[in-house]
């Protein structure tokens, strides 16, 4: 599969709540990169602990989606586009994103979010 393939089976996985294979989808020693504003924001290292981050999400977020627009193959990089959605007790919002995703030997090494 290709990086770009790659980056749609990790939307796809997330979107299905399928942990296990979005798992499966990161290296050991992934890295998570995001705002500090965010719940859970910051830097994250390791598959694990960016799988238990994303199960945090639900407890700020009483909904959350992201809706990739575009792919654009970069080679390592991937720059997915798209929507973010969140509602939860403190409010809501949407909107655009640009998520970097560097991959080396198929695997997620490091996402960036802006």
């Amino acid at each position: 599969m290709s990086n770009t393939d790659n980056a749609k089976a990790i939307y796809d996985a997330f979107g299905a709540g399928d942990m296990e294979r979005l798992g499966s989808l990161f290296a050991d020693d992934a890295q998570w990169v995001a705002s500090d504003e965010l719940p859970g924001g910051g830097t994250i290292t390791g598959r694990d602990a960016i799988l238990e981050n994303f199960g945090d999400l639900a407890a700020a977020w009483k909904e959350f989606s992201v809706e990739p627009i575009e792919f654009i193959d970069g080679g390592k990089w991937v720059t997915v586009r798209g929507t973010q959605k969140a509602t939860g007790n403190a409010g809501s919002f949407e909107c655009p994103y640009a998520h970097l995703l560097e991959f080396a030997d198929g695997k997620l090494v490091r996402a960036e979010f802006y």
